[in-house]
This record gives structure tokens, sequence and C-alpha cells, in this order.
């Protein structure tokens, strides 16, 4: 049953669609003056992108301002409109200004009947992103018409409880804009203090003496400072449903686990398969391909198979693998695997190059610890950080459920009524 006051409606009924108009490429400009042409390409999951752009002469600029767009307008990536970050879905913010709407994408502007800001939250819910998945055309390229964005269905409260609504989850958006940009700010420092604790640049506090740490670094390959490599590639691993967890290149990300997609090896095959060694705690595991360069701990808990396009690197008295784990995931130690790998669309490496990687390092253990336990804190913080984003953003999908739908209502005044 229909709240009191909405009413079961469709986009068609309250919004100003606009397709694109098709700019012919062969006279794209790369003048910087010139305006820039919003093409399907520049729109990613709530923003605009401009790496690559296209410009169009400026001195057509007036001659289509059927296709010019505005601070707050909505774009839609008609082809590919879902990836799998979201919604190719974004509004034009002041900094996008000027630019031209290109064909493929379209342009959503809401009528007098439909708060403009309220069309973020539908184009950010559950609901559209599963309506969109629904309705898109499987071809080669998957892609969504104007007319079945248009059927998409709403309950629209009266326009003062949709302006109440907005202003609320609005107030969510900023808070989680906010942790987005702290995150961003705490990735930033962490990567400066990469830069600096990994090469020497900045000496930490030796907690025994109370003094900078002074002993000497080397610089040797990374053959030098590791015990074993144990590398499956060449072997297929026996797969099942269920048994024990494997851990696949998939899994392995930049310093961390994802077990979203999760494979298994049977139990039994467990160890004729592990033939070669089974990691334990304290090793590092490395992507050799597709992707390349990604590294994180082993687990410190249970036991897991490995696949064949990840290597386990354990090292020796020589070097702590803590400080071995985000080496590697430095900048530096990403480009001297860049530089030893191989391939042009799907790059790799061979374990014989892997092992002549270049690694600098304290010569004290202690020193290489200090360092591992500054840069695991960083790590925390963002994790904390990131933890409290996926809390807030739970809390609002859980908010907009109920608000968009009539579940609970917001009070309004008798006057903003009338």
């Amino acid at each position: 049953m229909e709240p009191n006051g909405w009413k079961l409606t469709t986009f068609e009924n309250h919004i100003d669609l606009l397709s694109g108009f098709a700019f012919k490429s062969a006279q794209y400009t790369e003048t910087a003056d010139d305006i820039r042409l919003l093409r399907g390409d520049n729109i990613a999951p709530n923003t605009l992108r401009w790496e690559g752009v296209k410009r169009w002469d400026k001195s057509e600029y007036s001659e289509l301002k059927k296709y010019h767009l505005r601070e707050h307008d909505f774009v839609i990536a008609m082809d590919r409109t879902w990836v799998s970050s979201g919604l190719k879905v974004a509004e034009v913010t002041k900094e996008d200004l000027p630019c031209l709407l290109v064909q493929r994408v379209s342009r959503i502007r809401a009528l007098d009947t439909l708060e403009q800001s309220l069309l973020k939250q539908y184009f950010s819910s559950h609901r559209f992103e599963q309506y969109v998945k629904g309705v898109q055309t499987e071809t080669a390229v998957p892609h969504i018409s104007s007319k079945q964005i248009k059927e998409f269905s709403l309950l629209l409260p009266p326009l003062p409880e949709q302006q109440k609504i907005a202003k609320i989850l609005s107030t969510w958006d900023k808070v989680i804009a906010t942790t987005e940009r702290l995150i961003a700010t705490s990735q930033q420092q962490k990567k400066a203090l990469m830069q600096q604790l990994l090469t020497g640049k900045k000496r930490l506090v030796n907690p025994e003496t109370g003094l900078v740490f002074e002993g000497d670094w080397e610089e040797v390959q990374l053959q030098n400072v590791l015990e074993k490599i144990i590398d499956y590639r060449g072997q297929s691993v026996p797969k099942a449903s269920s048994g024990i967890p494997l851990i696949t290149a998939r899994n392995v990300r930049m310093g961390y686990l994802d077990f979203t997609a999760q494979e298994y090896i049977d139990e039994s095959l467990f160890d004729n398969w592990m033939t070669r060694g089974t990691p334990k705690n304290g090793d590092v595991l490395f992507t050799t391909e597709a992707p390349l360069g990604m590294a994180c701990r082993y687990p410190k808990e249970g036991i897991y198979g490995v696949g064949q396009r990840t290597v386990t690197l354990r090292v020796n008295s020589k070097l702590h693998s803590d400080f071995l784990l985000y080496y590697l995931l430095s900048d530096r130690g990403q480009l001297l695997i860049d530089l030893r790998s191989s391939g042009s669309t799907a790059k790799g490496i061979k374990s014989s190059e892997l092992k002549k990687v270049k690694i600098t390092y304290p010569k004290g253990i202690l020193e290489q610890q200090k360092i591992a336990s500054v840069l695991t804190a960083a790590d925390k913080e963002i994790e904390l950080l990131q933890a409290k984003l996926a809390h807030l953003k739970d809390e609002k999908k859980a908010l907009m459920r109920q608000l968009l739908t009539g579940k609970r209502r917001v009070k309004v005044d008798a006057m903003e009524m009338a």
C-alpha cells in the first residue's frame, strides 16, 4: 500500500532526459583552451574523470547550447552502465564546466515535481543498480536506453517531504565524503612515509638507546635475503567446491587478502599438491602475473593452498618479513619488479628474475622491525577509517530503504506543505 500522500510513478513523468550529440571524432582537438567533451569514458561511479579528455573547438560552443551541461546535472553512461565498482552515474560540479554532452551519454534534470538533489539518492540506491543490471541489453557492449531509464518506477512523496529527505541523506553524504578524504590523506601520508623510511632518508629512534639508528644499509639481490621461494607454476591446481581454502592471484591485493572470490582444494589431495612447500606465518605472498606485483602476509591462522600465479617468499635471518612486504609494495619496489618483468598485454616475472630484484635494507634487524611497526600502525589507522566508512555506507543504505519507500516518514511543517 502506498504511504499517505505518496504516489507510484516513473521517472518519465519527473525528469528531463537528453542524449548527447554525435560529435565527429576526426574533429576532436587537443587544445587546452577548447571545450571538454563529456563521453562515457569520462564517467566513473559518483565522479567525472578527465584523463585523456577529448575537446571541441570553443568557437562553436555557443552554437551547441542544447548540449551545454550545468552544475548539478546528472549524467549516465548508456554503454557499460554497470561496472564492478558501481553505476557510471555522476553529478556535474562547477569544476567540470564548461563541457559538452556526447552521444551515448544522457543528461538528466529533475522537473518541478522532483527535487533535483534527491536524484542522487535514487541513482545511488541498490534498487536502481539492480534495475540497470536487469534491463541492460547483453550484447557485445551492454547498454541501456533512454526509454528504460524513464521506465524506472518509484514511490514519490510530496515535494516538501522530498526536500526534507534529500537534506537528511545529504548530511550523511557529507560525513561519508569527509571520511573518504581522511582515508585518501592517510594513504598519501603513508606513501610519503614509506618513501622516506624504506630508503633510509628518515631514520627512526632506537627504543633501546633513545638515539637515532646509525647502522649501515646494504643493497643486495632479493635472493640474498631469502631462505626459500615456494613456486607452484607449471602445476594445475586440483580445485574442488569445498575443502582447504586456496589463495590465488585474485585473492592477493596490495597489503591484504581479499576472499570475495573463494576457491578450494580437496583436503585429501592437499598433501600431494603442496609437495614444494607449505607457506607459514611470517611468509610473504607475491603475485607473479595477472596481476603482477601484489603482495601481502600469509594468514597467521589457518591452512591454505597456494595457486600457480602466486609465490611464497620466506626470508632468512638477514631480513624481517614485514620489511620485505613494505619494500615490495613501495614505489621503488614496484618499479624494480616492473623493470624485470616481461610481456606486453599481461606482464609477468619469472622466479629467476624476481630473485635478482634489488633490495635496500638496514643491516640491523631492530631497525627493520621498527620501520615495519611504524608502517603497520599507519595501516591500522587506515583500516579503522575504512571500517568506519563501510559502517557509514551501510547505515545510510538502511536509512535510504526506509526513507525512499515511506516506511519511515519525516516531519514536514504545515507551512512547508502549503
